[in-house]
């Protein structure tokens, strides 16, 4: 039996989730974005949401390593690049409230 590792897969992160490829099998697990924040706390950032296998199954390894390490990368990949994206957004925001060029900044 082999056992999956880290290199086997391949990550694809986007707003509403992450799609995670097992290379040996050509796999697809994909996850949803969690948005509730107690739902973040109690599940982590992400969700599974469903598994296409491109072949039968996951054959010589095992389905729930394979799913597990899935989820473990996605999971941490998923709060790395959308705990930036957050940032740079709430950046924005705050940019936004004090903006410069207003009519009221008119030197005469």
């Amino acid at each position: 039996m082999k056992h999956p590792v880290r290199s086997d897969f391949h990550a694809a992160v986007t707003e509403a989730g992450v799609t995670m490829t097992f290379k040996p099998m050509n796999s697809a697990y994909s996850f949803y974005r969690l948005a509730n924040a107690d739902d973040i706390a109690r599940l982590g950032p992400i969700s599974f949401a469903g598994v296409q296998h491109a072949g039968r199954d996951t054959e010589d390894y095992p389905s729930d390593e394979v799913r597990d390490m899935a989820q473990r990368i996605a999971s941490e990949l998923a709060a790395s690049v959308w705990s930036v994206q957050d940032e740079k957004e709430a950046d924005r925001s705050t940019l936004r409230r004090y903006s410069i060029g207003g009519d009221d900044d008119v030197i005469e």
